[in-house]
């Protein structure tokens, strides 16, 4: 791992439309991580997670705060994770 790598503390949890169910310990933190199509998302780590529409982290759309789950709305699908901390956000979004 680069030095300025790091995971977050803990996992997340993810269902899939076919239902299916994953669960990711101890994740890379600030690195798009694709998703095969979310419905549902748990996190249990230590970082905020940002959901995306496309699995490479463009036009983020959700934000689940450590310890909260996300229900995706009737059609609608996750397809792409980043964990880290708002203000890191922020700062990329300048």
């Amino acid at each position: 791992m680069p030095a300025d790598a790091r995971a977050a503390g803990g996992s997340y949890t993810y269902v899939t439309a076919a239902g299916q169910v994953v669960r990711v310990d101890e994740p890379q933190s600030d690195t798009c991580l694709p998703l095969p199509g979310a419905v549902r998302f748990s996190n249990d780590t230590t970082d905020t997670a940002f959901l995306y529409g496309d699995s490479s982290c463009g036009g983020g759309w959700a934000l689940v705060g450590v310890g909260a789950t996300w229900d995706a709305p009737t059609g609608v699908q996750a397809f792409g994770v980043r964990l880290g901390s708002t203000a890191q956000a922020t700062r990329g979004a300048r």
